[in-house]
This record gives structure tokens, C-alpha cells and sequence, in this order.
């Protein structure tokens, strides 16, 4: 379970996942490519490590493919270019958007609801972390031009 958000060229994360009935709290859910797109990862942990392990290896060929899992995904990842407009790949494709803030995951609606009242990307995962039900862990952050 994962809330990432992006605001401001901040995209922050929490570290926790679950496998079955275990919690585990040390899940690295944020990349950097090597053109400084920055990228967030959230479904299937094992599915999601494979398109960062894509990224930081430095994106070199195809990346992996989410998959449909009866109309659900097996995991959907956010990425943002620098200067660019934040975008989600999908089992369904690829969207961009330009919004002031973006969120997803399981508690992407606090994050949302933070961000609306002005926090920060990280702030918004705390408040994740302090007032979803799946959203767990150390909050983790990456940026553009560092």
C-alpha cells in the first residue's frame, strides 16, 4: 500500500508494503532517471521493483508494462520530467496532466486533501501516514535538479 505525491519538484513517498499479513516498512518506492525525470512507483511491489530497477539502470530499452488485472492495474507508476507535466503509465496507457499537485496510491485522497490546504509533497505523505489505512513507514523524498 503506497501514497506517493508531487508538488513544486518534490515527489515524496512512503516505504511501506505488505506481503500478505506481513508489514514491511523499507520499500524504496522513488527513482530518478538519468535525464532527471522523476518516477513513483505504487501497486504490485514485485512488478513496481522491476520498472525501477528499469529506471535505475538508466532506462534502456522498453520499460516494463504495467498489466490489467481485471480491470484493475498491476501497478501504475508517476513520473515527471523536469519542467515537464506530471504523467501516470497505466495498464490503459499514458496520461499527462498539469495540475499544481498531483497524488496517487492507496491514500492519494489525504495526500490530495493536504496539498489543497497547501502542504508540501512530503507533508502530504505524512499526513498519509497519520490519517490513511494503508499508508506506512519512513517518508522518502527525491527532487528535480539535485
Amino acid at each position: 500500500m503506497t501514497t506517493i505525491a508531487y508538488r513544486d519538484g518534490v515527489m515524496a513517498a512512503d516505504t511501506g508494503a505488505k506481503f500478505g499479513d506481513a508489514k514491511h516498512p523499507w520499500a524504496q518506492k522513488l527513482a530518478r532517471g538519468p535525464d532527471g525525470t522523476l518516477y513513483g512507483a505504487s501497486g504490485t511491489a514485485s512488478e513496481w521493483e522491476t520498472f525501477l530497477e528499469w529506471v535505475r539502470g538508466g532506462c534502456k530499452g522498453d520499460h516494463p508494462q504495467p498489466r490489467d488485472c481485471n480491470g484493475d492495474n498491476s501497478f501504475v507508476v508517476l513520473c515527471v520530467a523536469p519542467n515537464g507535466p506530471v504523467e501516470t503509465i497505466t495498464a490503459f496507457g499514458r496520461e499527462r496532466f498539469e495540475p499544481p499537485y498531483y497524488a496517487l496510491g492507496y491514500d492519494a485522497c489525504v495526500a490530495f486533501g493536504a496539498m489543497h490546504a497547501g502542504a508540501c509533497a512530503e507533508d502530504a505523505v505524512e499526513a498519509a501516514i497519520v490519517h490513511g489505512t494503508g499508508t506506512f513507514g519512513a517518508v522518502t523524498v527525491i527532487r528535480h535538479g539535485l
